[in-house]
C-alpha cells in the first residue's frame, strides 16, 4: 500500500490517483474498482439532479417575477410565505409526504426505484441514463416508466430549493422594475407582461445564473436524502450504504466526486 513511504509521497500519490479517477478498491466490494461502481451510479444522480435544477429555476424565477409584478398584493404575500415554508421543510419529510399522497393514497406514481422491475429485466441501458437510453431505443413503455419514477424524486428535490430563487428573483425584479428603461417602456405603452417577463426579467438573470451554479452543488448534497427516501440507486444511496458498512475508501471517493 505504500505506507512505508513518507507522508508527502503518499499524499502526492493519492492526488495523482484522484486526478486519474483511480480511487482504488472498495473494502466491501471485493476486487471491483470504486471507479466502476461510481460510473454506474453517477448517471442516476445526474438524471435526478438536472430535472430538479430545471424545476427549481423555472418555479423560483417565474414565481418571483410574478410576486414582484404584484408587489404588496395577496398573491405576493402568498408566494413569499409559500417559498419560506417549502424551503424550511426537510427534503426527506417532503418526499415521504409526496409518497403517501401520490403513491399510497392516489396510486398515480410509483413509490421508489428508477423503472418497473419487469421492464428493467428486459431493458438494456448503455449509458445508465434510463430516460436517454429509452429514447434512443424508441422504447415507449420503458420511457414512460422511467419518467414516472423520476417525477416524484425530481419534484421533491426541485421544490426544496425553489424558495431561494423566489426571494432572489423578487428582490432583483423589484429593483429592475424601477429602472429608467422600464419607465420609458410604460410611457411608450408597452404591455406590462412584456415589460416584466421579457425586458426586466432578462436583465435580472446575472445574479440568478450565479446562484444556479452554487445551488447545483447543494442539490447534489440534497440528492443523498432524496435518493435514500425513494430508493434511487445513485451516488447518494451508495454513500449511505457505504457509511453503514464503514467503507471509508468508498465514502472518501464519493465525497471527492
Amino acid at each position: 500500500l505504500g505506507l512505508n513511504r513518507p507522508l508527502l509521497v503518499q499524499y502526492l500519490d493519492f492526488v495523482w490517483s484522484v486526478v486519474r479517477l483511480d480511487f482504488g478498491t472498495a473494502l466491501t466490494s471485493g476486487e471491483r474498482p470504486i471507479r466502476d461502481e461510481l460510473a454506474e451510479r453517477l448517471p442516476a444522480t445526474m438524471e435526478l439532479t438536472i430535472p430538479a435544477m430545471l424545476l427549481t429555476a423555472l418555479v423560483g424565477v417565474f414565481s418571483g417575477a410574478y410576486a414582484a409584478r404584484h408587489r404588496g398584493s395577496a398573491q405576493d404575500y402568498t408566494i413569499r410565505a409559500g417559498s419560506i415554508v417549502v424551503y424550511s421543510i426537510p427534503v426527506f419529510f417532503m418526499g415521504l409526504v409526496f409518497q403517501i399522497i401520490f403513491s399510497v393514497r392516489l396510486g398515480w406514481l410509483p413509490l421508489s426505484g428508477r423503472m418497473d422491475t419487469l421492464l428493467l429485466t428486459q431493458f438494456e441501458s448503455r449509458t445508465n441514463f434510463y430516460v436517454l437510453d429509452a429514447i434512443l431505443a424508441r422504447n415507449g413503455p420503458a420511457l414512460r416508466s422511467a419518467l414516472a419514477h423520476l417525477l416524484l424524486p425530481a419534484l421533491t428535490l426541485g421544490l426544496s430549493l425553489s424558495g431561494v430563487f423566489v426571494r432572489l428573483t423578487r428582490a432583483n425584479m423589484i429593483e429592475m422594475l424601477q429602472q429608467d428603461f422600464v419607465t420609458a417602456g410604460r410611457a411608450r405603452g408597452l404591455p406590462e407582461k412584456r415589460l416584466v417577463y421579457r425586458h426586466a426579467l432578462r436583465n435580472t438573470f446575472i445574479p440568478i445564473l450565479t446562484m444556479i451554479g452554487l445551488q447545483f452543488a447543494i442539490l447534489l448534497a440534497g440528492a443523498v436524502l432524496t435518493e435514500t427516501t425513494f430508493s434511487w440507486p445513485g451516488m447518494g444511496r451508495y454513500l449511505v450504504d457505504r457509511i453503514e458498512l464503514r467503507d471509508y475508501t468508498a465514502v472518501q471517493s464519493v465525497i471527492t466526486v
